[in-house]
């Protein structure tokens, strides 16, 4: 049996503008995705795997220039919720790549696996930045620029929550459209917003650097408020984090987003965590607590 397992990422800032060339930064995180692959007879019938089987293996075949991959056994045990904005999508096509290319005793390397987990999120998500395949498979905390090489980034600030806001009725695929049409019809006050974000971004790295809770939370707020402007918030998670600032924490997407219902998962500080918790147990909200900057792509032994 082959087994490899991948993390879930977050955005701390720059979700969307990553995708129009403005930097973002982003964190791999404990939870983990776990794929594994034997040998089999006949090729494998559960649903769920044949449907990813679709996106993975033309990927694997045409970068290999073969025509065949012998049947085998797929199994996926994630921790990471699906479609909550956590790179679910990202993690599950890193390790699976990974998987396949050693079933096929394939020299690969990390290069590779990065660049085939790409093309899989092309599929699942149209036009995607390369951000979240890049972090699930480097893994720690990174500045990512489509023009420029990305960079391991140093944290003092690593303990995080997650607050669930609930799962968003519309795909990654669908809340970058929606990004594409707003930055078309109002271009100069969305290039504003994303001219705004590439600051913030700038000053997170050193806030992160420096440990600086204050800063960090100023920045995520109004990275927050960017982001709500943008329309890619919704009301029951705008609600969600207004409550949370007047806590003392910050909140804010960590992903595409949703507007219709939920928005995914929301990524919480708080300088008093116990306060924080206190929170979401009064509102009854799921709440998980997740540290950044854990390693990426494994091979599990």
């Amino acid at each position: 049996m082959i087994s490899f397992s991948a993390p879930g990422k977050i955005h701390l800032l720059g979700e969307h503008a990553v995708v129009y060339g403005k930097p973002a930064v982003l964190a791999a995180i404990d939870l983990r995705v776990h794929v594994k692959i034997s040998p089999s007879r006949h090729a494998d019938l559960n649903k769920e795997s044949d449907s990813l089987k679709k996106i993975i293996e033309p990927i694997v075949k045409k970068e290999l220039k073969i025509k065949k991959i012998p049947p085998y056994d797929l199994k996926i045990l994630s921790e990471i919720p699906v479609g909550s904005g956590l790179g679910s999508s990202a993690a599950v096509s890193s390790a699976y790549i990974a998987a396949i290319l050693s079933f096929l005793n394939v020299k690969w390397n990390l290069e590779l696996v990065n660049n085939l987990a790409y093309e899989a999120e092309k599929v699942f998500h149209g036009n995607p930045s390369g951000a979240d395949n890049f972090v699930v498979v480097y893994g720690g905390v990174v500045w990512f620029h489509k023009q420029t090489e990305p960079v391991k980034l140093s944290s003092q600030i690593k303990q995080f929550m997650l607050i669930d806001s609930g799962k968003p009725v519309e795909s990654t695929k669908e809340m970058v459209e929606k990004v594409r049409i707003k930055l078309q019809e109002s271009r100069i006050e969305v290039q504003k917003i994303f001219d705004d974000q590439e600051r913030l971004v700038k000053e997170l790295v050193v806030a992160l650097k420096d440990g600086n809770q204050n800063q960090l939370i100023s920045i995520i707020r109004q990275g927050e408020k960017n982001l709500e402007s943008l329309g890619v918030v919704g009301r029951k998670a705008q609600n969600i984090i207004r409550l949370v600032e007047k806590t003392g924490g910050v909140a804010k997407i960590s992903g595409a987003g949703g507007v219709k219902s939920g928005s995914g998962m929301l990524l919480c500080y708080h300088p008093h965590p116990k306060t924080l918790l206190s929170f979401t147990k009064t509102h009854y909200l799921p709440t998980l607590s997740i540290a950044l900057g854990e390693k990426g792509l494994l091979l599990c032994r």
